[in-house]
């Protein structure tokens, strides 16, 4: 739960500290009231980031076997449907460019979280 946490992190942290990079690197025609947006959609994500890393973190001394796997299920879950919307949202088919690390880091932990929870007796 505690790896799961830090992604959240990464990217709220990532968010806060230069919102114009990912807004730049995905509309690079942005300028204006759409930047503006843009800017303030990720200090927007990046508080929601914030919100689940706090559950994540605080949900990592949960002691009951089931509660443990009703949690990671949650999380699988969460994490596999945040990397379908940004393939969905940000891939080819829209012809924007798709987003690596987003992808990779969602689709990881989805998996990390779905096998961790496989792993609980």
């Amino acid at each position: 739960m505690t790896v799961a946490a830090i992604i959240p992190l990464v990217f709220g942290l990532a968010f806060l500290a230069v919102p114009h990079f990912f807004i730049l690197g995905t509309y690079p025609d942005a300028e204006g009231l759409a930047l503006e947006v843009g800017i303030t959609q990720r200090y927007v994500m990046a508080g929601m980031l914030f919100i689940v890393l706090c559950l994540l973190f605080q949900s990592r001394n949960v002691e009951k076997v089931d509660d443990q796997k009703a949690i990671l299920l949650g999380v699988s879950i969460g994490f596999a449907v945040m990397c379908a919307v940004i393939i969905i949202l940000e891939g080819p088919g829209r012809g924007l460019p798709l987003l690596v690390p987003p992808v990779i880091a969602t689709g990881a932990l989805a998996v990390l979280s779905f096998w961790s929870r496989s792993k609980l007796n």
